[in-house]
């Protein structure tokens, strides 16, 4: 009777423990213009990237930003990053070098978790002419060996959790194995 209500107990908080999807909805990266990864040929006035899920904003405060740098680090988006909805967008300021441009943003997610991430991008050179327009999805992974798109994965999301949860379960193993032995000395 008691190992049947141990099993309960450790089921019960094995639930507990789990996360709910609501509740670890962090803002992830679905699309970007330009896509990430992508080659083209002429620098667009505006970047933006868009998130599976509506950012917060606070008032006038800067809780989201979009920074674009040219090839050299130098940062040539106007400063004026702006939400509408699951999208953050910049406008950039016209650049006449070619190579590849970085994007980073810092946005708050509606369940209030900051989130940070980059990916990089080409204009010009000898692929321009043959890649095609900026994408509606833009998928983080795979990207080309030198774009790399900093999202949060399945360990740095759950990893902490996990790890509690085969903790109590082992918790509940010696417990029970501690029972068991106890019983056969009386």
């Amino acid at each position: 009777m008691r190992l049947r209500r141990a099993l309960q107990f450790g089921l019960l908080m094995t639930l507990f423990w789990l996360p709910s999807p609501s509740a670890q909805a962090h803002a992830e990266l679905v699309a970007s213009s330009p896509a990430v990864g992508s080659h083209i040929g002429v620098l667009p006035s505006q970047v933006s990237v868009t998130f599976d899920g509506n950012l917060l904003t606070i008032g006038g405060s800067k809780t989201n930003v979009l920074v674009v740098r040219d090839p050299q680090g130098t940062q040539i988006d106007a400063q004026n990053s702006r939400v509408s909805g699951a999208t953050l967008t910049v406008d950039v300021n016209p650049a006449t070098v070619t190579g590849e441009f970085s994007v980073s943003w810092r946005v708050v997610s509606g369940d209030g978790h900051p989130e940070e991430g980059s990916y990089r991008f080409t204009v010009g050179g000898l692929q321009s002419a043959i890649s095609p327009a900026p994408s509606a999805l833009a998928t983080p992974s795979p990207a080309p060996a030198k774009s790399s798109v900093t999202a949060p994965n399945f360990w740095s999301r759950y990893g902490s959790r996990l790890l509690l949860l085969v903790a109590g379960v082992l918790a509940v193993g010696i417990w029970i194995r501690f029972e068991r032995a106890r019983r056969k000395l009386e």
